[in-house]
C-alpha cells in the first residue's frame, strides 16, 4: 500500500507549492466554519413572505400548508411542511428560488428575484441585536 501512496504524495508535492497548501487548508477551515455557524442556528417558528420589501404574509412553520402569493411575474406557490418552508415558483427563467430547497433555521432566506418574493425564517431562541433581521441587502 505504501508503494501506491508514494507516487501520489510525490505528484501532489510537485504540483503544489507550500503557499498553495496553506491556501487550501485555510479555505477548508473557512468553509467548515461557515457550515458550523449555519447548522448551529435554532429552528425557526414562522416564515415571513415579502414582496418588494413589504410583508404580505406570515406563515407558522408548525402547520403544514401551501399558499400562493402574487409576484411580479405571476403567482408563486410557497409550501410549509414539517417545520420547514420552500418556494415552488412557476417556470421562471433558471428556477433559482426552487433550486434553493427547504429552509428551517432562524435567519435563513430564499428569494425569487424575478418575482420580487423574499422568504425568511424567524423565531427560535436568538433575536437580532438591533432588531434588524438583515445585516445587508443588495438591490
Amino acid at each position: 500500500m505504501s508503494d501506491m501512496a508514494s507516487p501520489y504524495k510525490e505528484l501532489l508535492q510537485r504540483a503544489t507549492t507550500t503557499a498553495d497548501r496553506w491556501i487550501i487548508l485555510l479555505s477548508a477551515l473557512l468553509i467548515g466554519g461557515f457550515g458550523w455557524q449555519i447548522s448551529s442556528r435554532p429552528p425557526g417558528q414562522q416564515a415571513i413572505i415579502e414582496r418588494d420589501n413589504q410583508i404580505i404574509l406570515t406563515l407558522p412553520l408548525s402547520h403544514n400548508q401551501r399558499q400562493e402569493v402574487q409576484g411580479r411575474l405571476g403567482s408563486v406557490a410557497i409550501e410549509v411542511e414539517d417545520g420547514r418552508v420552500r418556494l415552488l415558483e412557476y417556470a421562471s427563467p433558471r428556477m433559482i428560488g426552487t433550486r434553493s430547497g427547504w429552509i428551517s433555521r432562524s435567519g435563513a432566506m430564499l428569494a425569487c428575484i424575478p418575482c420580487g418574493i423574499l422568504i425568511r425564517v424567524e423565531g427560535g431562541s436568538t433575536a437580532p441585536a438591533d432588531n434588524q433581521p438583515y445585516d445587508s441587502i443588495a438591490r
